[in-house]
Parts: C-alpha cells; sequence; structure tokens
C-alpha cells in the first residue's frame, strides 16, 4: 500500500526538548544505530524504526510503539553515528512529544514547547496551591508549629483533591497509549495472548524497579568516557539513587497518611521519619550528579540540555531539600519564620510535583513502565485459545 510522506511530524518533534538542536533528517537509515544499541538484540530495528516513522510521518505507529520508550539514552548512537544525526537526541524529543500527544489538557504541549511555556505551567500551579493554602494559613508568631501554620487537615484535603485530579489525568494519558498500542497490534495482525498479561505487568515492574535493562546499558558500554567512570558515578546507580530514593520518600508519606494522626509529631527514630530521610539523602546523591554532568556538558546525555531537561531535576532537588529541612525544623523549640516559610515552599513544590507528573519528564516512570510491560506482552508466547487481534 503507499504511504504519503508527511514531513510536518519531524518539524513538531524538533520542537521539543533537545530536538531543537538537531538534524535528523541527516539520518540515511544505515542501522548503525541498531548495531551499537545494548537494547536492539530483542527488538530488530530500534532505534532506526523509531526514526523512520517520523521521517515519514508516521504519527500514529510512532506514538503507538512502546519502543519510543525502550531508550535510556545511553548515547551510544549518537557518539557512533556517521552522519552526526544524534539519534538519542532524537529519541528524548520524540519522548516529550508522545506525552504532549497522550495529555488531553494541552498543559504538556505548553510545558515542553518552550521556556515561557514551561513557566507558565509551573507558575499556575504554584499561584493556585499557594492560593489555597493562604486561605487557612494562620499567622501566628515564630513559635507556632508547622502544622497548626499550615493545617495539617486542610492540606490533606488538597492532596487528595490532587491526587485523584492528577490521577485521572495519568489514567487517560495511560489510556491513550494502550488504545494506540492495541489498534496497531490487531490491525498488524498480532496475536496477544489475555493469559501473558500478568507475566508482562511482573517483567515491567520488576525490570522497573531493579533497572535491569538500564544495568544492561552500563554493562554493553563500549564508549571511553563511560567505562572510565567509577562505579559510583555510573549512569544505572545514579539513575536508580534518584528513582529509589523518590520511592522511599514516596512510601513514607503514603505510611504516615495511612497510620499516622495528621499533623501528629513522632519521635525522630519513627519507622516513616528515617525512610523518608534516608530516601531524600539518596536521591539528593543522584540527582547532585545528575545537575553537575548537566552543567558540564561533557558527556552523553548531557551535552545538549533543555530548559525541560533541567525543571524536573532542580523541582525535584527543590522539593527534597526543603523537605530535609522540614524534618529537622519539626524538632526545634521554635520553627521562626523562616521555619514556616520553608514549610510553605515545600508544601507548594510537593502539590507542584505532583500536578506536573503527566505533563514533564517526570512522566517517563508511567510511560516507561507501561511500555516495558506492552514490549513484555507482545513477545509473550501467545496461547491460541487466549489469544485476540490474531484473526483481524
Amino acid at each position: 500500500m503507499a504511504r504519503v510522506v508527511n514531513t510536518s511530524l519531524l518539524q513538531k518533534i524538533k520542537k521539543h526538548g533537545a530536538g531543537r538542536k538537531l538534524d535528523i533528517s541527516a539520518c540515511f537509515n544505515c542501522g548503525n544505530c541498531t548495531a551499537v544499541c545494548p537494547l536492539a538484540e530483542d527488538s530488530g530495528g530500534f532505534p532506526r524504526r523509531v526514526i523512520r516513522m517520523a521521517q515519514v510521518g508516521m504519527e500514529q505507529d510512532l506514538l503507538a510503539s512502546e519502543e519510543l520508550w525502550r531508550c535510556y539514552a545511553c548515547g551510544e548512537c549518537t557518539q557512533t553515528c556517521p552522519r552526526q544525526a544524534d539519534p538519542a537526541a532524537f529519541m528524548a524529543a520524540a519522548r516529550s512529544y508522545a506525552i504532549a500527544r497522550y495529555d488531553f489538557t494541552g498543559l504538556a504541549a505548553l510545558a515542553n514547547r518552550s521556556v515561557l511555556g514551561n513557566l507558565f505551567v509551573f507558575g499556575l500551579f504554584s499561584a493556585i496551591f499557594s492560593a489555597l493554602l493562604l486561605t487557612r494559613m494562620n499567622a501566628g508568631g515564630p513559635d507556632l508549629p508547622l502544622f497548626h501554620f499550615l493545617p495539617g487537615e486542610w492540606i490533606h484535603n488538597i492532596g487528595v483533591v490532587l491526587f485523584s485530579v492528577v490521577g485521572l489525568s495519568a489514567a487517560s494519558g495511560i489510556a491513550s497509549m494502550v488504545w494506540r498500542f492495541w489498534r496497531k497490534r490487531v490491525r498488524e495482525g498480532d496475536a496477544l495472548s489475555i493469559a501473558a498479561i500478568p507475566g508482562a505487568v511482573y517483567s515491567a515492574l520488576s525490570d522497573a524497579l531493579t533497572h535491569r535493562r538500564f544495568g544492561q546499558c552500563d554493562a554493553d558500554a563500549t564508549t571511553q568516557e563511560l567505562a572510565a567512570q567509577p562505579w559510583h558515578q555510573r549512569p544505572w546507580l545514579v539513575h536508580a539513587s534518584v528513582m529509589g530514593g523518590f520511592l522511599a520518600m514516596l512510601l513514607a508519606t503514603t505510611l504516615d497518611f495511612m497510620f499516622k494522626p495528621i499533623g501528629s509529631v513522632v519521635q525522630p527514630w519513627y519507622l516513616t521519619r528515617i525512610l523518608g530521610a534516608v530516601g531524600g539523602l539518596v536521591c539528593l546523591y543522584g540527582l547532585s550528579i545528575v545537575l553537575l554532568r548537566r552543567a558540564q556538558g561533557k558527556e552523553h546525555p548531557y551535552k545538549k540540555s533543555s530548559f525541560a531537561d533541567w525543571f524536573f531535576p532542580v523541582l525535584l532537588t527543590a522539593t527534597v531539600l526543603t523537605g530535609l529541612f522540614c524534618e529537622v525544623i519539626v524538632y526545634l523549640p521554635s520553627p521562626a519564620t523562616l521555619g514556616h516559610d520553608i514549610f510553605f515552599a515545600h508544601v507548594v513544590l510537593a502539590m507542584d510535583l505532583v500536578a506536573m507528573l503527566p505533563l514533564t519528564k517526570f512522566a517517563h516512570v508511567l510511560y516507561r513502565t507501561l511500555a516495558l510491560a506492552l514490549f513484555a506482552w507482545r513477545n509473550a508466547p501467545a496461547k491460541a485459545a487466549a489469544s485476540v487481534g490474531a484473526e483481524a
């Protein structure tokens, strides 16, 4: 069947993230990126196939491709590309474009296309949360406990509404990705086994939590700059520190919500206090290396950093730092005005972080895990009695 080439897709992708600085049109599909990619052995033409989709305008196929999210931006393909087409930067830009397309509100597109758009969305959320907190803020003296200054019950109520709205937004994006995947698989006549879904989900979660595929990128790396890095600075450990530390803080917050009275002060050795503090320090370790490498811009994938690349790690760093300060301030005899200000900033930043989950690079935690599950599902041995799509 003849296909009309639509070059507008590539132009749209270039507007996202570091994609503005790349010229993927220089790619002539030689396959070198596939040959050197540590993750290409089980998916044929990855990442070459995704690049080709963008070049000829196959937007729906690109958005339905779970391969788009399997790239961990090690930079091997870019450093060995004979045409300097920068496939790694293209893949990052394409993921940013996909996040915008999965989002029905239009805020992700606004936040990822320009610095002003990103700042506008961030400022909008900050203004909304600040206004909500100010309606119940108690303007007492410097001795006022933090959860009397900002009532814990009010923070809790805002959080419940926020998580509900963000959950619906994230679910919509996930549904959009799954629907595209499903239609593509049915159109191509693939057999998808319903019985294989639990195994695919388990595979995806284990990969995401252990960073197995990220570790594979590290182990198979051939570039000199990566091979020379000490173990405690390798990309796998850095990324695992950020993600693992964040998950530890999220778990501590969840346990507090379930078992601790709202706004109550517990002993410093309380389990969730220790878990949250350790998680914060581990997360900061990874973030400090990420930000330093972005500032230096000497190695992949940090040589080309857009504002969107900076925004998420800076926002997460500010949230973690203010949170750790609050962990100390809550035990001081007098929080003082500075303590109140830091607490207010932390609550607003934490809410911003949650609100922007489906809109920024933070969305990788959703879509990459889902893509791993879809990839495992598609490649699982199909059982004829429980398969769908094979007859289409």
